[in-house]
């Protein structure tokens, strides 16, 4: 029997302890050993399998923008879901059951969220579900109100620290993630000698939150510092910045942070390089990727990086690139990255 009970439990100590296990879980291709003191409980009878579990195999699923303007951000998750299943499912990790896994596409839209969200509980009969999307928080009431297991990559939404079924592979969000800072991204513009700062983010809740964010921690933090420049009512599907690289060469600005997508963010890039202007310090918060740092424009650019530098070959990381490279989908890249991490962090509250 597998409960969904004991998969949120299991889940909820991963996620207060930083989810520091699923790293070295992938490093060994199993199970990281820290459960291993556990003592077993007397199994319930009758003893009946949860929905979406047999004797042989877990149904999971997952939620993430195949199609649409996000698909460029999100859509390499599923190639390091597959690929930490793909391990699991050979080394007999998860005993003699085997995970199936089935991928919804949400297009990035919260209504087609939720319905993909019903469709994998109601008709597929998944057990638990893996969320890498920006709409994720459309399809979580949903979800936590069947009882259905989540992990996935948080991505600043509010729904990561509100329903406890709700685990992000490396943390959760306060409750109120609006009301939070910290002054980390500050320090790095700091560091780089910026000291007037435009801010430029996309017209959704978690970007614009994380604009804010930024903005309240250089007021209330460095004095020296000054916003001249910040905006959060970039579409998602806008790729010509024009207007916006005009606008911060007005402001005079020397250092830039965006809260947008990779192809939003090289756009920028290009458009302020086309104007002959440059800044002391770029910063992106994600988007580490070697097929972006090869393009024009993103020179001296920085990107944050929510995982060990690939360049430090860490050993969770070597897990993951020999698996990649023997499903022939391995790049130096984020995004299929968080999804292998992703992956493993359901596989850790299994």
């Amino acid at each position: 029997m597998v409960s969904r009970r004991i998969v949120i439990a299991v889940a909820l100590v991963l996620g207060t302890t930083g989810l520091a296990s699923g790293p070295a879980s992938a490093a060994s291709g199993g199970g990281s050993g820290q459960f291993s003191n556990l003592k077993p409980i007397k199994a319930p009878s009758p003893c009946t399998n949860d929905p979406g579990v047999s004797d042989t195999q877990i149904n999971v699923g997952a939620i993430l923008p195949q199609t649409g303007p996000d698909a460029q951000s999100f859509a390499a998750s599923e190639d390091g879901m597959r690929a930490r299943f793909d391990v699991a499912n050979s080394s007999g990790e998860l005993g003699k059951r085997k995970i199936n896994l089935t991928v919804a596409d949400d297009a990035g839209d919260p209504a087609r969220n939720v319905t993909v969200a019903q469709q994998l509980v109601e008709q597929n009969n998944v057990f638990g579900i893996i969320e890498n999307s920006l709409a994720a928080d459309a399809s979580a009431k949903y979800l936590n109100q069947k009882g259905v297991p989540v992990t996935g990559w948080h991505l600043g939404l509010a729904s990561f620290g509100k329903y406890p079924n709700m685990f992000g592979w490396r943390n959760s969000q306060p409750p109120n993630p609006a009301a939070t800072f910290t002054n980390r991204d500050v320090l790095v513009l700091k560091m780089l000698g910026s000291t007037k700062i435009a801010l430029v983010g996309a017209n959704t809740s978690n970007s614009s939150t994380f604009i804010n964010q930024i903005a309240r921690a250089i007021k209330a933090t460095e004095p020296s510092m000054k916003v001249v420049y910040q905006t959060t009512d970039v579409p998602i599907t806008q790729r010509d910045f024009t207007a916006e690289a005009q606008k911060i060469k007005d402001s005079g600005a020397d250092g830039l942070y965006t809260g947008m997508d990779f192809l939003q963010n090289v756009a920028l890039s290009a458009a302020l390089k086309q104007d002959s202007y440059s800044v002391k310090g770029t910063v992106y918060p994600g988007g580490y990727d070697s097929r972006v740092t090869s393009l024009p424009g993103i020179d001296g650019t920085y990107f944050g990086l929510e995982v060990k530098p690939f360049e430090e070959n860490p050993p969770a990381y070597l897990a993951y690139k020999a698996a990649m490279q023997k499903a022939g989908k391995f790049y130096q890249g984020e995004i299929p990255y968080i999804g292998w991490l992703s992956a493993d962090t359901f596989i850790e509250g299994i």
